[in-house]
Order: C-alpha cells, then structure tokens, then sequence
C-alpha cells in the first residue's frame, strides 16, 4: 500500500506547488530519485584509491557514549518543515563537500523526532548531514531523539524554533507560508502563488521551462505585487491579482523567445514602467502590442541588451532597493530614445508619449501613476 503523500493538514495552493515534487521519503530514497550525487560522489571517490574505513568508534568519552542511530529507519517530510537537501543546486554542492572531507570528529548529531502516535522517526535538523553520511557508507550516526504525542506537535514546534534561521531559502520560506493557512503571511503567499500560475512564470528552478520561466526572488516579487503590480491601493493581501506583472511577462516572453529565467529585478522595471505609463499608452491589446514594439527596440538597440541579463546594468538600474525606481526611469528615457521620430505626420491616431525630464526625475523617487494626457489622442 503507498504511503500518503501529505502527513499534515495542507492548503490546496501548497499542494498545486509541490504537485511534481517528492515531499515525504527516506535519505536513501531521495539520493535514488536525485541520483546525480552519488554519481559525482562515486567518480570523486574512485579516483582517490584506498582510503581507510570511516566510523565513529573511539570519537566519543567511553562514559558519555551518545545514541546511535540508523539513518535509513527516518523520514524526512517537506509538508511537516524539513527541505530537500538534493534539490538547491547550491546545497547540493555543499553537501558533496562535506561528503568528501567527512570527519567523524566534526559530525555534530542529528535532532531527530520520535512521533508517538504513529511510531515513526523524523529527521527534523540534518538531512544534509545524514545525506553525506550516507553516500560515504556510514549509516549509524550520533543523534538527540526527542519524543512527540503526534506529527502535528512535531511542526509546530519546528516552526516556532525555525521562524529565525536565515539559512532557510526565501523558497522553502514560502512554501511554508503556503502550506499552513494559520501563517500570517498565508494571505501573500497564496496570491503570490496565483499570480505566479495566470502570469504564466514559475517559482522554482526545478519546474522553470519557456512556457513558465523562472523568476527568483521572492520577496522582490512581493515588493512589486504591492507598490506597481496595477491592484488598487485598498485591496489587501488574499485578493491581489498584479495585472500589470501579467503584462509585463507576456510583453518578456514576446521580446525574448523561449526565455526560461526572468531577472527579477528586470520584471520589477517593466512592471513599474506598465504602472507609472498607464494613462500615457492605448489599453487593450493595442497598449500591449505598443509595449512589445517598445521591448524590442531596447532589445535591438544594442548588442549588450539582446540578452535580458544585462537590462539592469547597462540600463542603471541595479540597485536592490530601487530597481522599480530607477528602472521605470530608466525605460522612460529609452522609450524617448528608440520612438523619437514616431509622432512625425501622426493625427488620427494614439500619439506616442514624450516623457518630459521632471517626470522622469519624479519616477527615479518614486512611483506614481501619470494623469491622463489628452494631447496623446486623435484629433477631432
């Protein structure tokens, strides 16, 4: 019989996220389903010849022997608060590290969760330390059991210590907040979530593609839904939808074919550019259609600019705090730049904005939507 997947009351967004993702298994299992690892690791060690036996034996006071513990009897369970150790590119690669110099003398030991009621250990800090144990054949290690009535205790108290630990990705972050509907920021995880999902983008590495590419940064993302992402200033947490990041995606993925990563920031200095230019640019398709002519003559105007990992330097706007600011600005000049000659013998038709210079300078301090401006439209 399978095991169920979700251990724990979850949201139905935590579990359209976690829809292609393995969130409950055993150390083995999941360096199986990411077999990569061992792999390196198994190249890395043949190349190093014979090398002695690695244990624990004499590392600890014979009169203060800890517990040991097997490492393929624990579970680690996503739903519950631990993350996948294998799956970050970048804690990958540290684990590989460790697994290599392993050193008994510097293993600190595992915590683990002894869940009463369903008699079952969890791994709740070490997945990665027990990770390269395992790769290096060594599966009774030293851990601290602590017992709990049910998995549920078990979260709660993982959550309440591990709300402070910095080291956790600002991914792994949300997908907690998306998860529990209690979290106080449930609210802003789940719109974030759904914006993601109709704007066509993904949140995570592992599922980016070109029909979803990725964009990272979570908080960033956050920052743009509230100050330009087009929802009215009253409407709170729990009912964004972010029209204008909408559009910015689709005006993205029309400027640059097959695209699979975004730059957040570069997403934050489009959408800024959509919110202040609103009442400047046709609506509907036709502004849309304006937007993309406009993103690709950036695009082509240059040949540092053909690649959308360069917008934020080359443009001035690579600044973390001000890429909504500055880039807003920054696309306003440029717009003045590529459509110059555009008005020349226009009448009947939607006039092409010129951003004055106190405008421009307005926008690099702070974002505010342009009022209407009449001389834009057809004449009578």
């Amino acid at each position: 019989m399978a095991k169920p997947k979700y251990t724990s009351n979850v949201t139905h967004q935590y579990k359209q996220a976690t829809a292609n993702k393995d969130i409950r298994y055993t150390i083995d299992e999941n360096i199986a389903n990411n077999p990569s690892i061992k792999e390196e690791f198994d190249k890395w060690r043949a190349k190093q010849g014979p090398s002695e036996v690695l244990s624990f034996d004499n590392v600890f006071h014979p009169n203060y022997q800890p517990t040991m513990f097997d490492i393929r009897k624990a579970e680690i369970r996503e739903d519950w608060g631990q993350r996948n150790a294998l799956t970050e590119p970048g804690r990958k690669n540290k684990i590989l590290g460790i697994a290599k110099k392993f050193d008994p003398m510097q293993f600190q030991p595992l915590d683990i969760d002894y869940i009463i009621d369903e008699d079952i250990y969890i791994i709740r800090d070490g997945g990665g330390r027990a990770t390269s144990a395992f790769l290096n054949g060594i599966f009774l290690v030293p851990v601290s059991i602590r017992m709990v009535n049910s998995a549920e205790d078990s979260r709660r108290l993982f959550n309440a210590q591990d709300k402070y630990n910095a080291a956790i990705s600002s991914y792994d972050k949300f997908l907690q907040q998306l998860l529990d509907a209690n979290h106080s920021r449930h609210k802003m995880a789940s719109d974030t979530w759904s914006i993601s999902n109709s704007s066509g983008f993904s949140l995570d590495h592992l599922n980016k593609s070109a029909e979803k590419p990725l964009v990272q940064g979570i908080s960033t993302l956050q920052r743009v839904i509230r100050t330009s992402g087009g929802d009215h200033k009253s409407v709170p947490w729990g009912k964004k939808s972010a029209p204008n990041i909408s559009t910015a995606i689709d005006v993205i993925k029309s400027t640059f074919s097959g695209i699979d990563e975004i730059p957040v920031s570069v997403l934050e200095a489009i959408t800024a550019f959509i919110y202040v230019s609103k009442n400047r640019i046709p609506s509907g398709e036709e502004g849309r259609t304006r937007l993309t002519e406009f993103m690709k003559k950036v695009r082509d105007s240059s040949s540092e600019l053909n690649k959308i990992t360069n917008w934020s330097t080359m443009l001035h706007f690579d600044s973390s705090n001000n890429y909504g600011t500055y880039g807003a600005a920054a696309l306003m000049n440029k717009w003045n730049e590529v459509f110059k000659n555009k008005n020349k013998g226009r009448t009947n038709s939607y006039r092409y904005v010129k951003w004055e210079q106190h405008e421009i300078a307005v926008t690099k301090n702070n974002l505010i939507e342009f009022a209407r401006d009449d001389s834009l439209y057809p004449q009578a």
